[in-house]
């Protein structure tokens, strides 16, 4: 028996894919189906997928197991596989990790490929650099447009300068800054 198991041919496929949170339940659907259909598939013998929910998306794992890599070469080359596959691979929102391997014994490298979630920098960091984006630009911003300001009630005033500044520190002031000062952020 021990020697049947070392000669064991399997070839496995192992699949990482993230999806969006909100696509997650449609994607377990979909591979679902792809499991029903794979086991109708010569020399096919388990699938198994691991779902985690959190962080920027779901991930599943998935690992295909066929009696031999010549019956995982097969199904990976057919027009059914490719029909749907591409429904599941549409829902990614990272590149797919895919290793294969072959054999009894058969490990597979972490998939390395999925992002986590970034560690914020701390409180007083982002507020520093929120106050380096708001205040000169406050300044700058007030007395510019102090003539047109001037003649509208303050309120009107205020939203003019409060939209502009919005404007200005989200879209350019504060990606700038924060690419700038990356390496403070994050150290």
């Amino acid at each position: 028996m021990s020697a049947r198991v070392i000669d064991d041919p399997a070839g496995c496929l192992l699949v990482a894919l993230r999806v969006r949170h909100a696509d997650a339940d449609l994607c377990a659907d979909k591979l679902h189906a792809l499991h029903q259909r794979l086991e109708q598939a010569e020399g096919f013998r388990s699938l198994d997928t691991i779902r985690r929910d959190g962080g920027l998306g779901t991930d599943y794992y998935s690992l295909a197991r066929f009696d031999s890599v010549e019956a995982l070469e097969k199904w990976r080359a057919s027009k059914e596989r490719q029909e749907l596959l591409g429904g599941i691979e549409e829902l990614a929102i990272t590149d797919i990790s895919r290793e294969q391997a072959a054999g009894s014994n058969i490990w597979f490298r972490p998939i390395g490929t999925m992002p986590s979630t970034p560690k914020a920098p701390p409180l007083w960091k982002r507020w520093l650099l929120s106050m380096l984006a708001v205040y000169p630009a406050l300044v700058l911003l007030v007395a510019l447009l102090k003539p047109v300001t001037s003649l509208l009630p303050q309120a009107l005033g205020l939203f003019i300068v409060a939209f502009i500044l919005t404007g200005l520190t989200t879209a350019f002031i504060v990606p700038w800054l924060s690419r700038r000062l990356q390496g403070w952020l994050t150290s």
